[in-house]
């Protein structure tokens, strides 16, 4: 009895499994694009600050701490200098440094959002970014602006690569 019913599951298995692992290798693996079908700006706010980093991150407590930033320091009430973190590579292997941060910065004062939170990220017009080293940023605005550091908390930081493929497309949504 054992015999036969071992000898039966091997006969299902081996009519079974070469027309399963020949089915598998027909079905594509999903690739290319996320595309999100649900406009809400609320939903593309969501996806973006769980994909990209930031300079400055809030923490549970609605601190600002470091993210792709490690420190800050206000030179006077128009410039503020961030020191940026060494050694980051985006997911295509190009490095992070103060000519990214500066082309994101810019790139967002650009950007006229759909929703209120949105408008809320671009400094204001006459806002200018300097590279001061690699890794060293001095944000000069044409007047002080009490929300500088949380603005940096929300520019999502792309790479090169991401700009040169369109970025964030249209600069009105």
């Amino acid at each position: 009895m054992v015999k036969r019913v071992l000898g039966t599951s091997l006969l299902v298995l081996g009519v079974i499994c070469p027309v399963a692992l020949a089915f598998a290798q027909r079905v594509p693996l999903p690739r290319g694009e996320i595309r999100v079908v649900d406009d809400s700006p609320n939903q593309w706010a969501y996806m973006t600050f769980n994909i990209f980093e930031h300079l400055l991150e809030i923490d549970r407590d609605g601190n600002l701490v470091p993210g792709l930033a490690t420190g800050w320091r206000w030179l006077d009430d128009r410039t503020l200098e961030v020191s940026l973190r060494k050694g980051v590579k985006f997911h295509d292997g190009s490095p992070f440094d103060a000519e990214i941060a500066k082309l994101n910065i810019e790139e967002t004062g650009q950007l006229r959002h759909p929703f209120h939170l949105g408008n809320f990220l671009s400094f204001d017009p006459g806002t200018r970014v300097e590279i001061v080293d690699r890794y060293t940023i001095r944000v000069l605005m044409p007047k002080p602006d009490g929300a500088a550091l949380s603005r940096l908390s929300y520019i999502h930081i792309g790479s090169r690569a991401f700009y040169q493929a369109g970025g964030w497309g249209s600069k009105h949504w």
